[in-house]
């Protein structure tokens, strides 16, 4: 039989008792806390009796707290944190777990924390885990492989695939060989691992490196302010590449405010815990669906910083969707599988009214229908019991390259669902990973045949057919071509190599300033030489061609040497051999927009560039030409 707190205390455990403010969150109503007895108030003889007594009548209550996925947002699972009785010198976990090792009882104390915390998880899903907190000292326990966690876990109906052990870092591991044989005890039935506190205490690199845990949880030392400090993200980029090589996963403890929460997404880190996410619960808590939008707005932020970066593949999600049939979330069970048995589909979609709410693979329909009295108690019931809520739903304006990110992010148990997508809200269809990979493939295929090999931009076939989307599409736009002014001469007299040296640091500059002051759908294209292209909105040229200029000319003058800074020029020749002085590289934006023309197609568009670009070269030094047919006011306007 469930495990089940007293009415009056499950309220209590809805929050967190605090030492500083002992004040317990129920239901929106705060009820005052009692202070607990310091526990240096009573001896260590009375302490041990608490124990003993805790232990006998196994009067631990746990407490949940989730982990989630700092990509989807969905619960991954929770951890454990078990409480002595309200009350009692031993109520809060520190002084419980030292007075039960200073008494060498510590594995009796956690075989009652684990059944209690195990006994009440009744809200844990098929693909969630629970983490349990394991002290370093257990395992140097005789009692250590008593089995009794297994038997506990065919009681209550969970898998050893579901459970995580927690190894807190905070006791130091002398004896790695040994500690890992014990660890391997549980690897083999299916358990998972955590180093717990990593960054804290007695953690190490070492530690990590030899366990090679499942999951590697930063200490909140280390994610408190992270947004604020170079050396912590340093440090978090350098765990986040560790747990790479060795196929492991970061969770990132104490999470509290939404700085740290976009940071810690923006450098992809996989699952959070913390206050802001939900403070520790009974029953286990779920996540608000303003934590839920939160998580969901940094990872389009980051999404849309890095495709920028990466310059699209030039494909949105919306051209690739498939249809799959849809249902109401009242339809049965045994209709679907119907569906299913008698179609060529591998899943369907739950709509209410044209909105999608809800998700159904084939393969997992049949794992439900096929556990314990699934047939029963699921067969003629509403799908609405089965389906997944929380599918990946994106637009259908978002980038292949996006999109893939996204699915990839999710739990192993989503890995191969369906991406739903949506136009305005209403489903469009679905595109499954199998297809998503494929044409990501088949683009970055034909995009590197394509890419200008120093700086890996884009060449011109990518161009051409982003400037013919423009023409079909015929929405505002701006198109800017960007070349340097005397850069031949600089090449003459520095070489090839500070020459490519000065492309790169360009097509830098235009991405960075892009990054400031463009848009996410922003095109950068390298023609070639030093002609570069940059396409986006017509507000958006004031702030990028002033932050272009500002950054190239205070970065060229870096790749000159001091003397010819103080001239101010180099000595080279012409194109007609003669000696001549020439000044500083500078670079030139000749830009044409489609406000009061028409283009029949992308050469007009190239015809009137280059006229414009003989009129930015007759200025001195860097500048910006507009097209004659747009009044400056009218571009002024547009900031």
């Amino acid at each position: 039989m469930p495990f089940k707190l007293p009415q009056w205390l499950e309220g209590i455990y809805n929050g967190i008792l605090t030492f500083n403010n002992p004040v317990f969150q129920t239901n929106g109503i705060s009820l005052p806390g009692t202070q607990l007895p310091a526990a240096a108030t009573y001896t260590p003889a009375d302490l041990k009796a608490e124990l003993e007594i805790i232990i006998k009548d196994r009067s631990i209550f746990p407490i949940y707290q989730p982990i989630v996925n700092l990509q989807s947002g969905r619960i991954m699972g929770y951890e454990a944190l078990s409480r002595g009785p309200l009350g009692s010198p031993l109520h809060f976990p520190t002084q419980l777990f030292s007075t039960a090792i200073l008494n060498k009882r510590l594995l009796a104390l956690e075989q009652v924390c684990r059944e209690a915390a195990l006994k009440s998880i009744a809200a844990l899903g098929v693909e969630q885990r629970l983490f349990l907190n394991m002290n370093a000292e257990v395992v140097k326990d005789p009692e250590f492989r008593g089995g009794l966690t297994k038997a506990l876990l065919i009681r209550h109906g969970l898998n050893p695939d579901q459970v995580t052990f927690e190894i807190t870092e905070r006791t130091a591991i002398t004896d790695f060989a040994s500690f890992t044989r014990s660890l391997n005890h549980y690897r083999q039935q299916g358990y998972s691992i955590a180093v717990d506190d990593a960054g804290a205490g007695y953690s190490s690199l070492e530690a990590i490196a030899t366990l090679r845990p499942n999951y590697i949880k930063l200490d909140r030392s280390i994610v408190c302010n992270v947004d604020k400090d170079p050396l912590k993200q340093s440090m978090l980029d350098a765990m986040i590449n560790l747990a790479a090589v060795i196929k492991s996963k970061i969770i990132a403890e104490g999470i509290e405010n939404a700085d740290e929460l976009a940071l810690l997404i923006s450098k992809g880190v996989h699952y959070g815990q913390g206050y802001l996410l939900a403070r520790p619960g009974f029953p286990a808590p779920e996540i608000s669906q303003e934590v839920l939008h939160l998580i969901a707005e940094f990872n389009l932020q980051s999404i849309q910083v890095k495709s920028r970066l990466a310059n699209g593949l030039g494909v949105t999600i919306g051209e690739i969707v498939e249809q799959v049939p849809t249902f109401s979330p009242a339809t049965a069970v045994n209709t679907i599988e119907d569906v299913f048995t008698t179609q060529q589909v591998n899943g369907i979609v739950v709509v209410d009214g044209s909105r999608p709410v809800g998700l159904l693979m084939k393969d997992k329909l049949y794992y439900q229908l096929g556990t314990n009295y699934g047939i029963s108690l699921y067969y003629r019931r509403s799908v609405e019991r089965v389906m997944d809520k929380s599918p990946l739903i994106v637009n259908a304006e978002l980038p292949l390259e996006a999109v893939s990110q996204m699915a990839m992010s999710r739990e192993e148990y989503h890995l191969y669902d369906f991406v739903i997508v949506v136009q305005d809200d209403k489903f469009a269809g679905v595109v499954s990973v199998m297809s998503l990979l494929n044409n990501i493939t088949n683009l970055q295929i034909r995009r590197a045949h394509n890419s200008n090999p120093l700086t890996g931009l884009p060449g011109n076939l990518v161009i051409e057919d982003k400037l013919k989307e423009l023409i079909r599409i015929d929405e505002p736009f701006a198109v800017m071509y960007l070349d340097l002014d005397n850069f031949k001469a600089y090449n003459d007299k520095y070489g090839f190599e500070h020459g490519d040296k000065v492309l790169l640091v360009t097509a830098q500059i235009l991405s960075q300033s892009i990054g400031k002051a463009g848009s996410a759908d922003d095109f950068l294209g390298h023609i070639g030489g030093d002609d570069f292209i940059i396409i986006t909105k017509p507000e958006n040229v004031p702030g990028i061609s002033a932050s272009i200029i500002d950054l190239f000319d205070r970065e060229i003058r870096g790749l000159y040497h001091p003397d010819d800074l103080v001239k101010g020029y180099i000595e080279g020749k012409n194109r007609k051999g003669q000696p001549e002085h020439f000044c500083i590289v500078s670079i030139s934006i000749a830009v044409v927009f489609n406000q009061r023309q028409t283009f029949k197609n992308y050469l007009e568009i190239a015809e009137i560039a280059a006229d414009l670009k003989k009129l930015a070269k007759e200025q001195a030094g860097s500048c910006v030409v507009y097209d004659r047919r747009i009044a400056a006011n009218e571009v002024n306007s547009f900031k």
